[in-house]
């Protein structure tokens, strides 16, 4: 062989292991499922059939002379690879289309117009042996070009055109890897094609063409980073960029949005370390109902289903019909680890953009709380109303801290020791114009959410220290201003010098200051809570614990952590009016906190049998709408003398 023949067959088994490779690592990912994925792989196999042909005609052609067989492989090969290579720019355009998304609602007879130059190209090559208007041999055995194979390489780079073209227009609609991984593909590939057609003896073109495979490849096609490997289902960054690339292209879609409610309670119950294994199931049942890239785990307990609405396309489907399924399906137990669990969704269904208008919109109803009043799984339509209501009031916290709108209202606490005023309890209220009076119970979790809570403690922190500091506290008799603490607050690495200072620049005793955490927050974790007690105890504040009696771990706070008074439940109280049993858990509470040497406060007393059934238990404070209601600083500054007590 010559040196020329080997260095073609150099090129030609480069071009052989480069699309091999491409092929192996697509097969081994799994993730052919997409239109796209079966057209890249299209071009792998082209490129390497054509490699193949190639490496074969090449070595026929240098042992032409030895047998008239060689001579008869030779032009087989080269006929078959003209007959392949020709599809490989209508390939190419077809992979741009798809990504780009440009297909999507497209006819079938748009779709065949499309492929037209292509058929003609076929036609051409497919006829040659009769016709040998795209190739031909001598008679010394010299391979001519003729006018034909000019024409396919024009219908080629037609393909190529209007692809890079149609990348172009979809350009801010295609994430940023995507674009330059088309437009590194489109440049290889031309670049390689140019050279062997200006110089024969170099055969660039299907090394070219497997070089940039393996860059779409890499950059396209290896989804590692879009996928969330729990579930197999794409995550929530690429929930963003699909759902902004099919906005962008004004393509309409519906989103069926799953929301696992009790999963955390789920795996509490069953001492799992996360929700893998229940994804797993709820995953696999998915997959039965819908394709899995139309899937992605949004959050934890969140799974989204994106439908395009396109009528040519198998992949249609009705967003109710599919929320039906999945609503039949957990109606019926799970089975994790061989045991029974009972899982709990809500299903919400809306179109895009119809419904919801933007990608803010759908992470907005990904991301809320189903309120615990709606009793429906599957919610549409009207039911989705609670989002307009949650943004409003979202809105209606930013604009309250530019505006002043907030507003810290007091209860009073009592001890039972004639009934004397002890301190007060500071409840934030907010009030807008146009959703009036809001309460903390509605607003303080979306504050929490969109990251305005600290803002919002901090006002009520400065509000109570300026009252303390007016002396009006200690005038009405006071011992100290209870001021509640959120999860977010104590989860903050700065949160004790954030109080501290504040605390100091009114000049206050911190005595008079007592902090609540409520019990579930108290058992959320012990050893950071404890650390927090700790060093503001040392300081001089005090501690209570909130709505004891409502929790999951109550005693264990108890136990761990250094709180100077427990707050009763008002349900704990209630709940003895209506039964002995009751009765008998409210006693036994006392009872055991008094035993552990805490104070103990007791809320919702509503009647004089609560204050004397209280008092008689030897419950130290108390406060209800006995007393009063929550009510603002002035009129705080009157109730003394209103009460008389």
């Amino acid at each position: 062989m010559t040196y020329d023949t080997l260095f073609h067959l150099a090129f030609y088994f480069a071009a052989i292991l480069v699309s091999l490779t491409s092929i192996v690592f697509t097969k081994f990912q799994k993730r052919t499922d997409l239109s796209q994925n079966k057209t890249f792989l299209l071009m792998n196999y082209i490129v390497l059939a054509n490699a193949v042909t190639c490496f074969l005609a090449e070595i026929c052609d240098a042992l032409m002379s030895t047998s008239g067989v060689f001579y008869n492989l030779l032009l087989v090969c080269q006929f078959l690879y003209f007959m392949v290579h020709i599809t490989l720019a209508p390939a190419l355009f077809w992979y741009v289309m798809t990504v780009a998304g440009s297909f999507f609602g497209r006819s079938l007879g748009f779709k065949l117009l499309c492929l037209l130059p292509y058929m003609v190209s076929e036609l051409l090559v497919i006829t040659n042996p009769l016709t040998k208007y795209v190739y031909y041999y001598t008679d010394d055995m010299v391979f001519v070009r003729n006018w034909g194979e000019i024409i396919l390489y024009i219908v080629s780079i037609a393909y190529m055109a209007v692809a890079f073209t149609n990348l172009m227009l979809s350009w801010n609609a295609l994430r940023r890897r995507s674009r330059w991984a088309l437009v590194y593909f489109l440049c290889v590939t031309l670049f390689g094609v140019v050279v062997q057609f200006l110089y024969i003896g170099i055969k660039s073109e299907l090394f070219c063409e497997a070089l940039a495979l393996v860059g779409v490849m890499l950059s396209i096609e290896n989804e590692d980073d879009r996928l969330d490997f729990e579930s197999g289902f794409y995550n929530r960054n690429a929930l963003k960029m699909d759902v902004a690339h099919l906005l962008a292209k004004k393509r309409v879609m519906s989103c069926v949005c799953l929301k696992i409610t009790n999963m955390d309670m789920v795996s509490r119950i069953t001492g799992l370390s996360n929700t893998e294994e229940i994804i797993h199931e709820v995953a696999d049942f998915i997959r039965t109902v819908v394709p899995r890239y139309c899937v992605y785990r949004a959050t934890p307990g969140t799974l989204v289903i994106i439908l395009r609405h396109d009528r040519y396309s198998k992949l249609s489907s009705d967003p109710q019909r599919v929320a039906e399924k999945l609503d039949e399906r957990f109606k019926s137990d799970w089975t994790v680890h061989g045991s029974p669990l009972k899982l709990s969704p809500v299903i919400m269904t809306a179109e895009i953009p119809s419904h919801i208008h933007n990608l803010r919109d759908l992470l907005y109803m990904i991301d809320s709380p189903v309120p615990k009043d709606i009793d429906d799984t599957i919610l549409a339509g009207e039911d989705l109303d609670f989002l307009i209501r949650r943004e409003a009031v979202e809105a209606a916290v930013s604009k309250g801290l530019l505006e002043h709108n907030f507003e810290v209202y007091y209860q009073p606490t009592h001890c039972t020791d004639a009934l004397k005023i002890h301190g007060a309890e500071a409840l934030i209220r907010l009030h807008d114009k146009e959703l009036g009076m809001l309460y903390p119970d509605e607003f303080i979790p979306i504050a929490e959410q969109t990251g305005n809570i600290d803002d919002i403690d901090e006002f009520v922190l400065k509000e109570v220290c300026a009252f303390i500091k007016s002396g009006e506290a200690k005038r009405l008799g006071m011992d100290c201003v209870n001021v509640n603490l959120s999860v977010i607050q104590c989860m903050a690495n700065d949160f004790v010098k954030r109080i501290m200072d504040i605390v100091d620049s009114y000049g206050i005793p911190k005595s008079f200051i007592n902090f609540e955490i409520t019990e579930s927050v108290a058992a959320s974790d012990n050893d950071l809570l404890s650390d927090v007690i700790t060093r503001l105890k040392q300081n001089g504040f005090q501690f209570s614990m909130d709505d004891y009696g409502t929790g999951y771990s109550n005693m264990h706070s108890l136990f761990a952590l250094d709180f100077d008074i427990v707050k009763i439940d008002k349900s704990i109280l209630w709940d003895a009016d209506k039964s002995e049993r009751g009765q008998i858990i409210l006693e036994n509470c006392v009872h055991m906190i008094k035993q552990m040497k805490r104070r103990i406060l007791v809320e919702g007393v509503e009647t004089r049998e609560h204050v004397d059934k209280l008092t008689a238990l030897g419950v130290d404070y108390l406060q209800g709408y006995f007393f009063s209601k929550p009510i603002t600083q002035g009129e705080l500054l009157k109730y003394q003398a209103v009460k008389g007590v």
